[in-house]
């Protein structure tokens, strides 16, 4: 109403803090996630053995069959605005929530799609502890999978019914939300019960 409010020292350093977080809020929360069925060269996920960079092999359709969230992300190079740093954290959050029942989650590194070159294993191995990644991180040699599901860009994540049927791809980083909603319904149909 016309009144002029002083502003303390401390208040202008309180809003100068809170500002730069505001807008990385907003811009994660504004950041596009194109979802929604699958479109393109196949439906359903190819039955490989992938290899585990910390060692071991990862079987996509594992018996008994069990429903997968797979996200394809760029681990190489790593810097701190990489969409895929951020989305392993809400993969892990789905791991934690999800896998009591029956979920399998794994990423799949598509850094070869960003860059043009694979990168090496030991590359590859330092983002997985830099990122403290607990999940199954993969190597898809060459991109071969991901030129087989018709991943253009990371991170894209697909949900996986446990008889290999694609049901649902997410294209861009993806919130928490978008990423449970998906696994609910999933998991609450006929495809996604586990035995």
């Amino acid at each position: 109403e016309g009144r002029t409010v002083p502003v303390t020292v401390s208040e202008t350093k309180s809003r100068a803090l809170v500002l730069p977080f505001c807008a990385v809020f907003i811009l994660t929360l504004t950041t596009p996630c194109r979802s929604g069925p699958v479109s393109g060269p196949v439906s359903t996920l190819p039955d490989l053995t992938l290899p585990d960079v910390r060692g071991g092999a990862f079987h996509l359709r594992a018996l008994p069959a069990q429903p997968l969230l797979l996200a394809f992300l760029q681990t190489v190079p790593d810097t701190a605005d990489t969409p895929s740093r951020n989305q392993v954290v809400f993969l892990a959050s789905m791991a934690q929530q999800y896998s009591p029942r029956g979920l399998r989650v794994a990423i799949v590194d598509a850094s070869v799609l960003v860059s043009g070159s694979q990168p090496s294993h030991d590359a590859v191995l330092n983002a997985s502890y830099d990122w403290h990644l607990k999940l199954p991180l993969l190597l898809d040699q060459n991109g071969q999978l991901a030129h087989q599901l018709g991943v253009k860009e990371v991170p894209t994540t697909f949900l996986v019914a446990i008889d290999g049927t694609i049901v649902q791809r997410w294209r861009g980083r993806t919130l928490p939300a978008s990423l449970a909603q998906g696994i609910e319904r999933l998991l609450g149909g006929p495809l996604g019960q586990v035995p």
